[in-house]
């Protein structure tokens, strides 16, 4: 719902941005320009990287490519419950273009607007699929945490003390609280690991995000009796 938000912000600023270019007697594309060199870069260029990046996501699920792990990892997928936020924004963007068609006089602006949220609903989309392309996976050596592209802990198998099922609703979003983190989805977490050795981790890519060091992992996977065994298997060599 915050991201229906934002891109209902989103093209409100930017139909708001165009009528003031407009009265002020400024070309749009010129004055879209001026305000593009006015942006700083880094943070726009970051924007774009992530943009395309879901759309080169979206396209490899839909043509049905493995997931983006090392040759011979397990991946370790986390899709269950990531459905049902597209499926809302989609049904609230139906609402939406259909209310906008009504009410505006115009439809050349309903149109563009239409089109706005139709690209929202293939960007938020998209924004999935990157989860889907870049599941945890399980190495010899090692267990992988992701939050999409972004590893957030790499934890060596010999340090996981025990592993067991959890299902722990508390969060649905990736947090850390003490020396426990949990790496949630909207369906929460539903495998808990408890470590020997504390194990450093980001909850974010951000080069300003804190480093945690964490005893505890909690996080979600769809198959948890595969992650389960072989993890345990560890322990029975």
């Amino acid at each position: 719902m915050l991201l229906l938000l934002e891109l209902d912000l989103l093209w409100m600023t930017l139909l708001v941005t165009g009528v003031i270019l407009r009265r002020r007697g400024e070309p749009v594309r010129t004055g879209w320009q001026r305000i593009a060199r006015a942006l700083p870069p880094a943070p726009i260029t970051r924007a774009i990287g992530h943009e395309v990046a879901a759309l080169r996501a979206l396209a490899w699920v839909v043509r049905r490519r493995p997931p983006t792990i090392p040759s011979g990892a397990l991946p370790v997928p986390a899709k269950n419950g990531t459905a049902v936020l597209p499926a809302a924004f989609i049904v609230a963007s139906g609402v939406e273009i259909a209310v906008l068609h009504l009410v505006l006089p115009y439809p050349a602006l309903a149109t563009a607007l239409t089109a706005l949220s139709v690209y929202g609903v293939v960007l938020l989309l998209g924004f999935v699929a990157v989860r889907w392309q870049h599941p945890h996976y399980l190495t010899e050596t090692d267990l992988v945490i992701r939050n999409g592209r972004h590893v957030v802990a790499t934890v060596p198998r010999k340090d996981i003390a025990s592993a067991r099922v959890q299902h722990d609703g508390t969060t649905t979003s990736p947090t850390v609280e003490g020396t426990t983190a949990r790496i949630a989805t909207l369906a929460g977490c539903n495998i808990a690991l408890i470590l020997s050795a504390p194990v450093s981790l980001r909850l974010s890519a951000s080069p300003r995000s804190t480093v945690h060091r964490v005893t505890q992992l909690r996080f979600a996977a769809d198959d948890t009796t595969t992650v389960i065994e072989g993890l345990r298997r560890d322990h029975d060599c």
